[in-house]
């Protein structure tokens, strides 16, 4: 396993599967613990399956605030689900609180991850002892700048978990329809556009999944000044053994704009974010010595794919402070077919972010 040197998460308590699905049941089910879990109340299936754990687990001792992701013209398809999964929600947690959060504002500049942070912030920490962040129906611009806030705002005496229901077959039967304006995600803006990293070698690390050609080319253009090198984050391993194969097809054109050398690509595992987090950081520790003497180095985070592999990225941009760019998502189209209306199925990946895990002796 590759290693990091003085890394926060250098021995990060991580979960899959089965694995993760006891330590739920058996942590949350110890009578002194008293839960907020952070969810999204979307037309997204595993919106439901963590909260259900977790009741099961914990009963009375929960508390639940899930929030709603609003966007200009939503459909109606979505709405619809969105509505059921609501009121499922409230089913099995009649006591939880929907906080709706605006995406973007009437002139579409993209406000989502500021909402987020501003509830983030107003938490009252009194008597928890754990918090669960679910990101299985929540989109990365809302994470991210909740777990920012939550870092830099919870107590040594309460511990900060992040979750999601990893459900390849889901993620692709929901296809995003991006808005046009790269942007960086809320809080994470790191040395961007700063005087002293006027000079940086700029390298930017994208995450190369189908259909999003076109989001990651407007990235690319917006990042100022250029990207002296880019290095696409490819999954491998990962469930499908020719996922690699048809990104290169898929990407070609982009590689060769780009001026991507072959031995430059990173391979992280599909399944593992600690894998990406310490990838990252290892190039980082290496171009900071590096180009320290001739204007530093500036690494830039797109993290548009999986979001098992973004919390990878995301630990890495809390860590080091890199920004991270993206393309917010004003639409989703979904299939019908391929989207069961409640599947309870797929991995469930628990990372343990802050708290007694890491108490110092």
């Amino acid at each position: 396993m590759m290693r990091s040197r003085n890394a926060r998460w250098e021995d990060c308590v991580a979960d899959r599967g089965k694995d993760a699905e006891t330590f739920l049941a058996t942590f949350f089910g110890q009578e002194h613990r008293s839960i907020l879990l952070i969810g999204g109340a979307g037309f997204d299936p595993r919106a439901l399956q963590v909260p259900r754990k977790l009741v099961t687990a914990a009963a009375q001792r929960l508390q639940v605030s899930l929030l709603r992701e609003r966007r200009p013209n939503p459909r109606k398809a979505l709405l619809e689900r969105a509505d059921a999964n609501v009121a499922k929600l409230l089913d099995i947690v009649p006591a939880a609180k929907v906080v709706d959060l605006s995406i973007f504002a009437p002139d579409l500049a993209v406000i989502g991850g500021r909402e987020a942070a501003r509830v983030a912030g107003g938490i009252d920490y009194k008597g928890l002892t754990d918090i669960v962040v679910d990101a299985s129906a929540l989109s990365r611009g809302v994470v991210f700048p909740v777990i920012r806030v939550l870092l830099d705002k919870v107590p040594a005496t309460c511990n900060l978990h992040l979750v999601v229901t990893d459900e390849p077959a889901t993620d692709e039967a929901i296809v995003t329809v991006a808005c046009e304006r790269p942007t960086t995600i809320h809080g994470f803006k790191g040395t961007l556009g700063q005087e002293s990293f006027a000079n940086a070698a700029v390298l930017w690390l994208p995450q190369l999944v189908p259909g999003q050609v076109g989001v990651l080319r407007q990235i690319y253009n917006s990042i100022q000044p250029s990207p002296h090198d880019v290095c696409p984050i490819l999954p491998f391993p990962a469930a499908d053994q020719r996922a690699v194969d048809a990104l290169l097809v898929e990407y070609r054109t982009e590689l060769g704009a780009w001026e991507v050398d072959p031995r430059d690509v990173v391979y992280a595992h599909e399944g593992d974010p600690l894998d990406l987090y310490r990838t990252i950081l290892k190039m980082d520790s290496g171009r900071r010595r590096i180009f320290q003497e001739i204007g530093g180095s500036q690494i830039v985070l797109s993290p548009v794919g999986s979001k098992v592999l973004s919390f990878g990225a995301l630990m890495a941009a809390v860590e080091r402070d890199f920004p991270v760019i993206y393309v917010e998502a004003i639409d989703y189209q979904i299939d019908e077919d391929r989207l069961a209306a409640d599947a309870d199925r797929g991995e469930m990946v628990h990372i343990w972010l802050h708290g007694e895990a890491y108490a110092q002796g």
